[in-house]
């Protein structure tokens, strides 16, 4: 499983601020992706960490825009999901926690 889905997956199926917009959405996802690599002792070199986090954001979008096609909001993709499937994204970000 890769880490930086199963965290955006975390973030999409638990959302809960109504009021958060979509750039805020992911850098936190983005933000919470490099912490789990400082945590993993993965460094990533000051002089490139601007060009990953552009990356890593650009990816993140595709993977929302992908997500939540048809819905207007995240808030309303979040809404209408099973509980099954955010019990196994809640078990696939527990792994990479740790």
């Amino acid at each position: 499983m890769d880490p930086l889905y199963a965290i955006f997956e975390q973030h999409l199926y638990n959302f809960q601020d109504s009021d958060s917009d979509r750039k805020t959405f992911v850098g936190n996802i983005v933000n919470e992706y490099l912490s789990f690599l400082r945590r993993k002792s993965i460094a990533i070199p000051r002089s490139l960490e601007a060009a990953i986090v552009e990356e890593l954001a650009e990816q993140v979008n595709v993977m929302l825009t992908k997500k939540i096609y048809g819905c207007l909001s995240i808030e309303e993709f979040s809404k209408n999901q099973p509980r099954t499937r955010k019990r196994r994204a809640r078990q696939r970000y527990q792994r990479i926690a740790g």
